[in-house]
């Protein structure tokens, strides 16, 4: 019977763990109140509480009638509601039993809830096919989040772009975690919807750390900074925290082992900055593995200890890479009898995956770019976006096509010549 009452109360305040009962247990007086809170509190099961297993609160029969009791709705009506404003069923893939077993009045008024927030209803049908569980949300909840997302200055097209990691995530979370940016690295509104589109995880907590282990950190690193002449140490931390925010969930102790480390190579002041803030997963190494990554650089590179000192300050991400990824880049480039100090350069080339550098490489020798440029330009091309890259793709190939066309022109009119000569 206590247990009966545990479980209630567990299922009233929404916790995400559902304790099941053994299979021998009964239980009678207390099954109408666990019926109650199950039937009035079914949009909590959505993400939370598998539904299913606290209907196994009953025995045998009773779990498969207590689920159909509460799915059942006018599933059909849901379906047709969803094709007649446009949302493809295929695509909201997985959820779709789920989504179409919601009664189709709650389904209506989260609709009217994204109206009346703004949303087109081409907005409305791209946000329910990339986020179907939006429709088993609770309004109020849904209102908050999007009143929060609104105050942030982030447009509604944007909000349907978002990650479910945003749209589904603790709020309360979320809430601290922006807090925190504007508290601690002076982030802007702006700023903060930028981060929370591009990269929603950085809102999220880890079983790992706490919050305020988190500001511990944080505050720790601003320190470390600003002792090593660090002038814009807010910009530097807003960097880090998009860039790779795992640093800022990296232990204290392990912080201070690679900094000690770098400090003993002669890395200091302004350059240990500079690594910090371009290369912060270099924090999850130990200085065992830095000091072995920095001897493979020296010996596949053939460079001198200072060169790989200075390649190091000048590329700090070199650090971050694994012996078996170097060798792939070094193979790749002697597969095809390229220099490899041409790496010194254009240290960005070992960022690029070789799958790629070998489509890209193949891409301008189809081109005939190799007889007319350096192989600077040709290293240069291979690191650039794929947007950049297929632009200057696109005006080579127009530039070669205009030639050919001048070149058939001139053959074309030199026959002409020589002909009337005749």
């Amino acid at each position: 019977m206590a247990w009966c009452h545990s479980a209630t109360r567990l299922l009233c305040s929404r916790l995400t763990i559902s304790v099941i009962p053994p299979a021998s247990f009964k239980f009678t007086t207390c099954r109408p109140i666990v019926t109650n809170v199950i039937r009035n509190k079914k949009h909590l099961f959505t993400n939370r509480v598998p539904l299913l297993q606290c209907c196994r609160l009953y025995q045998g029969d009773d779990a498969t009638c207590l689920a159909s009791d509460i799915t059942k709705s006018s599933g059909l009506d849901t379906r047709k509601y969803l094709l007649s404003i446009g949302v493809n069923a295929g695509r909201i893939g997985q959820h779709s039993r789920s989504i179409f077993q919601q009664d189709e009045k709650e389904v209506q008024g989260v609709v009217s809830l994204l109206e009346k927030n703004g949303f087109t209803s081409d907005e409305i049908v791209a946000l329910i096919e990339k986020n179907a569980l939006l429709l088993m949300f609770d309004k109020h909840e849904l209102q908050m989040r999007l009143s929060m997302f609104v105050g942030l200055g982030i447009k509604l097209p944007d909000i349907v772009k978002m990650s479910q990691l945003v749209l589904f995530s603790d709020l309360d979370i979320i809430v601290a975690n922006i807090q925190l940016m504007q508290e601690l690295l002076c982030a802007s509104p702006k700023w903060i919807s930028s981060l929370l589109k591009y990269k929603p995880q950085v809102f999220q907590n880890t079983c790992d750390f706490t919050h305020d282990e988190i500001r511990d950190n944080i505050i720790m690193i601003r320190k470390l900074l600003l002792h090593h002449g660090c002038v814009e140490v807010e910009n530097v931390l807003r960097q880090i925290m998009r860039d790779d925010y795992r640093l800022f969930r990296t232990t204290q102790s392990q912080v201070r082992l690679v900094v000690d480390f770098l400090m003993e190579q002669g890395i200091t002041g302004e350059d240990l900055v500079y690594v910090i803030k371009r290369s912060a997963n270099i924090f999850q190494s130990t200085p065992e593995q830095l000091r072995q990554r920095m001897m493979n650089l020296q010996e596949k590179l053939d460079i001198t200890e200072s060169e790989v000192l200075k390649f190091v300050i000048r590329y700090p991400r070199a650090l971050g890479m694994n012996s078996k990824n170097l060798d792939e880049h070094i193979k790749f480039f002697d597969d095809r009898v390229i220099d490899v100090t041409y790496i010194i350069d254009f240290p960005y080339v070992l960022w690029v995956s070789v799958k790629k550098l070998e489509k890209r490489y193949k891409e301008q020798e189809d081109l005939g770019l190799f007889p007319t440029s350096t192989m600077h330009q040709i290293l240069a091309n291979m690191h650039t976006s794929t947007k950049d890259f297929n632009r200057k793709m696109d005006n080579f190939r127009k530039k070669k096509k205009d030639s050919e066309r001048d070149a058939e022109s001139d053959k074309k009119k030199s026959s002409a010549k020589s002909r009337r000569k005749t």
